[in-house]
């Protein structure tokens, strides 16, 4: 089954992660992009993995949409995700997403593979490598020391470098579009996501 055709404007504008990196960055651009302000938008990290992130995503909306006073055809519901632990395949899990109405975006093998993209265009699937380029590009971008599992949701750096230099997000939309061309299975998805905060822009 489809999922609906996403309204142009939503009345809200729902973001579930399973972690507080995805949860960080997707902020990062709530706070750089200014939505119009009748768009209600949730951000929320740690919300489960795969196929669980997508059922806690429908009990969210749910909530929200009841609590706020909407349907919930007007929340337009959006679960983020990446190959790590993934134990049913990526087609299995956009199926599962869209019979629930549920958009996906996702990263193989992980979120900083997209975040990778606001700098270079990289295939690169090597953790330590792709934790590696962004240490390089953390501490140049007002970080200090190593990208590694204990600093990955400070994301500040990544901020201040959106801030400097906004178009980085449109490059990283458009690295990772020229990747998913290149590659069989689906490697990126994340873009959709910053693509809709772009669009969404006053």
């Amino acid at each position: 089954m489809a999922a609906k055709r996403r309204p142009k404007v939503p009345q809200a504008l729902l973001i579930y992660c399973e972690g507080k990196t995805e949860e960080a960055y997707f902020n990062i651009l709530l706070d750089i992009f200014r939505l119009p302000r009748y768009v209600k938008v949730e951000v929320s990290g740690q919300r489960g993995q795969h196929l669980a992130l997508i059922d806690n995503a429908v009990k969210e909306r749910s909530r929200f949409c009841e609590a706020e006073g909407l349907d919930t055809e007007e929340a337009e519901c959006w679960a983020v995700c990446d190959d790590d632990g993934m134990t049913c395949s990526y087609t299995e899990l956009e199926r599962y997403s869209e019979e629930r109405d549920v958009h996906l975006a996702y990263a193989r093998p992980q979120g900083e593979s997209f975040l990778r993209q606001h700098f270079e265009q990289s295939g690169e699937t090597d953790i330590c490598e792709i934790f590696h380029r962004l240490t390089v590009h953390r501490n140049e971008n007002g970080g200090a020391g190593a990208y590694d599992d204990s600093t990955k949701a400070d994301l500040a750096w990544l901020a201040n470098a959106i801030n400097s230099k906004p178009k980085i997000v449109k490059t990283a939309i458009t690295n990772s579009g020229l990747r998913g061309r290149t590659t069989k299975s689906p490697f990126l998805t994340v873009q959709s996501l910053a693509e809709r905060f772009i669009e969404l822009q006053i």
